[in-house]
């Protein structure tokens, strides 16, 4: 059973160089030889010349690994957006904002385009404002859209459904395109 010192002499170190040493090795200086201590200091050694080992206990070949597989993501994230497989998310959400803008505004001129095609084709007057409520029941639901959850609020929807039926109970019933044809005006 060696003495630190006597391990430090054997080894050409100083005695808190060894005392880290046997620290780091894990082993037991007071069961192990000076040949035992010797051969893991030296296969220490080996280690860390191989790049495999490092002095804080880092595993420099997994972190090399690491730093490889980042570098071929990059590569690979950099190469599919010069093929125009990639899109900036910024510029996504803009156009997606512009054409969803332009959507309602179509939208809401869709009630007094239809009445007056209605009215020019067919010499039927519609009530402007129902057509109003069905597409503004239709934007009202778009914006309780949660992007987050991926779908709208299933709530809302039952919500839109009993306001129709009212609506429709109120109006009587939906007018058929035979219907329409007839008199010339709405029931």
């Amino acid at each position: 059973m060696p003495t630190q010192q006597q391990i430090a002499d054997h080894l050409d170190l100083d005695q808190s160089a060894v005392s880290r040493l046997v620290d780091r090795l894990g082993i037991d200086y007071r069961q192990a030889s000076v040949d035992d201590v010797r051969i893991a200091y030296i296969r220490h050694l080996r280690e860390m010349a191989a790049g495999r080992g490092s002095g804080t206990g880092i595993d420099l070949v997994a972190e090399r690994a690491m730093t490889e597989r980042v570098d071929r993501e990059i590569k690979l994230l950099t190469l599919a957006e010069k093929k125009g497989q990639l899109v900036n998310a910024e510029q996504l959400e803009r156009a997606y904002g512009q054409m969803v803008g332009a959507f309602r505004s179509d939208l809401l001129s869709l009630p007094d385009r239809i009445a007056h095609e209605l009215r020019t084709l067919y010499g039927i007057d519609v009530d402007v404002e129902l057509l109003n409520e069905h597409i503004n029941g239709c934007l009202e639901q778009m914006a309780r859209y949660d992007a987050d959850s991926a779908r709208s609020d299933p709530a809302s929807g039952e919500a839109a459904d009993a306001r129709r039926e009212d609506r429709d109970d109120a109006v009587g019933h939906a007018l058929s395109p035979s219907e329409c044809k007839g008199d010339g005006a709405a029931r």
